[in-house]
C-alpha cells in the first residue's frame, strides 16, 4: 500500500509472484532479498510531514513480515520493490 503525501494519495496492490512472468518474479524476489526485507523492523519511518508511506507485506512458505516505511528512509531495493509491485500485471 502507498499512502500520504500532500494530496493524501492511497494505492494498494496484492501480487502473487507465482502468477507473474518469470522475469518479473525473479526481479521482485531478488529485491526482497537485497533489501534484507525479513530482517527489517516493522516501522522504518522518518516522522517528517507530507511524505509517502508504504506498507509492504511479504509472505513465503515459512515467514510473514510487514514493514511500514516512507520515501525518506527507504533504501534503493525497497524503492525498486514498490515500483516493481505496482508495475506488475495482476493475473485474474
Amino acid at each position: 500500500m502507498e499512502s500520504g503525501g500532500f494530496g493524501g494519495l492511497r494505492r494498494e496492490r496484492a501480487v502473487e509472484t507465482e502468477r507473474l512472468p518469470i522475469p518479473r518474479r525473479v526481479t521482485i524476489e531478488s529485491l526482497i532479498e537485497r533489501a534484507t526485507f525479513f530482517e527489517l523492523p516493522a516501522r522504518l519511518v522518518s516522522g517528517l510531514p507530507d511524505v509517502i508511506q508504504y506498507r509492504v507485506r511479504v509472505e513465503d512458505l515459512e515467514r510473514i513480515h510487514e514493514v511500514l516505511f516512507d520515501d525518506q528512509v527507504a533504501t534503493e531495493p525497497l524503492r525498486l520493490l514498490v515500483v516493481e509491485v505496482f508495475e506488475a500485471e495482476v493475473a485474474d
